[in-house]
């Protein structure tokens, strides 16, 4: 086996849906994406093929790792959004070999802090991104909830309760930069993400960062919450989550990538109803 590496710019895209499927036959959360799917994959998450490396056993493409790039307040943070090997290649010590030559473009572009989530029960990646030089960071939570979780929404009092469109909260500092890429500020506008703010006295109390599926005419389908940052207040917390969550309707709540740390939140959502699902992953950065 002679492996030789090359930019994932260096093939079709067709080429790359092709070994992108492939490299997660039999993962423990397979994924077979539709060629139209894969491609706005990169759009969607940030991803480029420019920083992106495939490996080759002679001409034969065998595994690659997805990255993308954002600079945050100068800053450059990178993001690994897929590791894979075809079935055939697996067990060679192939991934280690792929995660030096995705560092290797990393440095060359800078990047000061190298991110990436896996699947709490992928040991053996956790293992070799362990080796690689990345920390786990924190656990992140998947949990969800149905239907009126109060019959009545909480008075709002002192605070009082904003809502922005996602965008206006990039580069600001509502949310934390290193945090899960896809729970950013900056990928929820592609989405129609809001953040939601509460206030007293003109000073923040707590901000969450959200998604609402909604028709415009109709009512909230669903909500999925990101992140949440808070300055301690309870109470402030736990109206903002009532409100941004919409509490009193009877729809599908559920939250993604969302960090174990914020215990007070993950607290106030399990005494809400809140569930935990089967899935949850680990979230690792190394900083260069």
């Amino acid at each position: 086996m002679i492996i030789s590496f090359k930019l994932m710019s260096s093939i079709s895209f067709q080429e790359a849906h092709e070994l992108f499927n492939r490299g997660f036959e039999g993962y423990l959360l397979p994924m077979n994406l539709p060629f139209d799917t894969f491609v706005s994959k990169f759009g969607n998450e940030g991803l480029s093929p420019s920083i992106s490396i495939v490996a080759y056993d002679d001409v034969e493409p065998v595994g690659f790792v997805l990255q993308g790039i954002r600079e945050v307040n100068g800053q450059k943070i990178s993001w690994n959004g897929g590791t894979g090997i075809i079935p055939e290649y697996r067990g060679k010590k192939l991934g280690f070999f792929l995660m030096q030559e995705a560092e290797k473009v990393l440095m060359d572009k800078k990047v000061s802090i190298a991110t990436l989530e896996a699947l709490s029960e992928n040991r053996p990646a956790i293992s070799l991104y362990e080796k690689c030089g990345y920390n786990v960071i924190d656990d992140l939570l998947f949990l969800s909830s149905n239907g009126i979780l109060e019959g009545q929404l909480p008075n709002i009092n002192d605070y009082e309760i904003f809502r922005l469109p996602a965008v206006q909260a990039i580069e600001s500092d509502l949310f934390p930069a290193i945090v899960p890429w896809q729970t950013d500020a900056s990928n929820t506008p592609k989405i129609g993400g809001e953040a939601v703010v509460i206030t007293k006295n003109g000073e923040m109390q707590a901000a969450c960062l959200i998604r609402k599926k909604q028709v415009f005419g109709n009512e909230t389908e669903s909500i999925t919450l990101f992140q949440v940052t808070e300055n301690g207040d309870e109470n402030a917390l736990n109206t903002l989550l009532a409100y941004a969550l919409e509490y009193d309707k009877p729809i599908n709540r559920s939250t993604y990538n969302f960090l174990k740390g914020n215990g007070r939140t993950v607290s106030l959502l399990m005494e809400k109803g809140f569930e935990e699902t089967p899935v949850s992953q680990v979230f690792m950065t190394k900083t260069f």
